[in-house]
């Protein structure tokens, strides 16, 4: 009895261990095409000043909140972990990007997401940005 409760204590460990250390170190992460974590792969949508990676959540409902970073000249997007909690499965969301090293990259090199496949290192998807109408906001919200 002892002997399994040992067992299940460190898989849990090692575990959750994984699971936050895929987290601290920025790297390729779950693809934006498969459908399951994005219903279509995000874009970027520029409103006046302001921009923001918006996406419609895939049949994946629980909460997951993409990462970037400025590599090179280009802004790079990454989703390497994700929450056990919420419902959002085919919601719309979106989070603003921030910082002038940010949009500086993002404007001159333009915006990609990190995929882990191929193996070891990953692929660059391109990703669209968009200037939506004020009808297509709207309707979307």
């Amino acid at each position: 009895m002892r002997r399994a409760s040992t067992l299940l204590l460190v898989s849990a460990m090692a575990f959750i261990g994984g699971c936050v250390a895929l987290g601290w170190r920025f790297g390729p992460g779950f693809s934006c095409t498969s459908g399951a974590m994005f219903a279509a792969p995000p874009v970027v949508e520029q409103r006046g000043q302001e921009y923001l990676l918006t996406w419609k959540q895939g049949s994946f409902e629980f909460f997951y909140q993409p990462d970037y970073k400025v590599m090179g000249d280009r802004l790079i997007f990454v989703l390497q972990g994700t929450s056990s909690s919420g419902s959002l499965a085919g919601r719309r969301r979106e989070m603003k990007i921030e910082g002038v090293e940010n949009l500086k990259a993002l404007k001159s090199g333009g915006a990609y997401w990190w995929e882990r496949e191929p193996e070891p290192n990953g692929s660059f998807v391109a990703l669209k940005i968009v200037t939506p109408s004020s009808e297509e906001r709207g309707a979307s919200h």
